[in-house]
């Protein structure tokens, strides 16, 4: 697992084009399209909060903004916020579904 201390508020990440993302009902899906018929038994679904990082993590947005975001969407402490959203990029790094902007943070 790649450490959060080496994640910066300034970074900026973009999301992978191999992995497509489909709202069903209340959840997010993540399907990676991949060219194994073994990599699309993997699916990945995200909660309410989940789903609004993903959204909000477009290649332009900094990880210190989708914290703020997320503080004034779900009124939760900048510390848990902070916290769960550096948590939950490691996590979307760790799957490839998200990469980090070059140049930044």
């Amino acid at each position: 697992m790649r450490s959060t201390a080496l994640m910066e508020l300034e970074d900026v990440y973009s999301r992978n084009e191999e992995i497509i993302s489909r709202r069903i009902v209340d959840e997010l899906i993540l399907v990676p399209l991949r060219k194994s018929v073994a990599d699309m038994e993997t699916l990945y679904t995200l909660n309410d909060v989940g789903a609004r990082v993903y959204e909000l993590i477009d290649g332009t947005r900094s990880v210190g903004v989708i914290v703020d975001d997320i503080v004034s969407e779900f009124q939760v402490t900048a510390d848990v916020a902070k916290s769960d959203v550096f948590e939950f990029i490691e996590q979307l790094l760790e799957v490839d579904s998200i990469r980090k902007v070059e140049g930044t943070g």
